[in-house]
């Protein structure tokens, strides 16, 4: 009788510190396979833990000890990063909702096109195709999005972060209107949107977005036309080949031909940026009418029309 009893004590005492190891040893494997893990609304924690770790009677039971002694009865639906985590790290950030965050780049001088391409490459709810969601009371919404990083969790609705985009410009444009010079042409921060489109566009370096934007407003002035190839090539989206030839120089049917229209082009033709709209709003007309491109990042300058010629023959540009 002694020796079962003793036997049952053994046993009674033996029997957990044989069970620490295992459950410990459970709790600590590390995730090295799955990356990303999906919680639906309502999924049981047995489920979801199953798709990380194959769940055998014993697994269970371990698993069941430790949600009690941490008093853990439901995870939070979300999208969760969990490689290379602890079974019990991802545990906790399931039931605290540590949900992963992604980003969402609206980049300087991209366009509606891209936008909508880039959409569709994210984890967002694209509820906003093209723009539809903002209100700017124009009939236009290209160019109406100051370019940022914003962050979000899967299935995020993109009109949030656009309806905060269009926001952050308005308010940007708001900031530095009243600090235009009076020789500064422009009459409406709709106006300056679209130049400073141009501008982000044209410009090969931060440096000489003012220089590019005095010649603009120079031409304005003097009621010359801007002749930017960005805003050809903007009328010609989203068909454009990526070859301006003459018949689209001399084409007077595309309304953002700026070789053949007068003033600016009827919209932004891309998201400009703060320094583009900087330049746009707070340049005058300079004594530069002339520009052309001298390697991939710069452009020189001229003040009459027989300089930027000689400028572009010494660039080997009028072959």
């Amino acid at each position: 009788m002694k020796i079962t009893f003793r036997l049952i004590i053994l046993f009674l005492i033996v029997t957990p510190l044989l069970s620490i190891g295992p459950y410990f040893a459970f709790l600590n494997q590390k995730n090295t396979f799955i990356e990303f893990l999906d919680v639906p609304p309502g999924e049981s924690i047995y489920r979801s833990i199953n798709n990380v770790v194959s769940m055998s009677f014993e697994k269970k039971l371990l698993l069941k000890i430790y949600l009690s002694t941490k008093n853990i009865k439901s995870f939070k639906a979300g999208e969760y990063y969990i490689k290379n985590k602890k079974l019990l790290d991802i545990i906790n950030d399931l039931h605290k909702g540590n949900y992963h965050q992604r980003s969402f780049t609206i980049p300087d001088g991209s366009n509606i096109y891209e936008l909508e391409s880039l959409v569709s490459n994210s984890m967002l709810t694209n509820n906003c195709s093209y723009l539809s969601c903002i209100d700017n009371r124009l009939d236009y919404k290209e160019g109406m999005l100051l370019p940022n990083t914003y962050f979000y969790y899967k299935g995020h609705n993109v009109s949030d972060i656009f309806d905060k985009s269009y926001d952050n410009l308005m308010e940007f444009i708001d900031s530095i209107w009243l600090l235009k010079p009076d020789n500064n042409l422009l009459n409406t921060k709709y106006e300056a949107i679209i130049l400073a489109s141009i501008i982000e566009k044209e410009a090969g370096n931060l440096e000489e977005k003012d220089q590019i934007a005095s010649v603009f407003l120079a031409r304005l002035k003097k009621n010359m036309r801007l002749q930017a190839d960005p805003t050809i090539i903007y009328g010609l989206l989203p068909n454009f080949d990526g070859d301006i030839k003459k018949s689209d120089i001399l084409n007077k049917r595309n309304a953002y031909n700026t070789y053949m229209i007068n003033g600016l082009p009827p919209s932004p033709i891309a998201f400009a940026s703060k320094s583009s709209l900087k330049a746009a709003i707070l340049s005058s007309p300079g004594d530069y009418f002339y520009f052309v491109a001298n390697s991939k990042n710069s452009h020189y300058f001229s003040k009459t029309y027989d300089e930027h010629k000689q400028a572009i023959k010494r660039l080997g540009l009028d072959k």
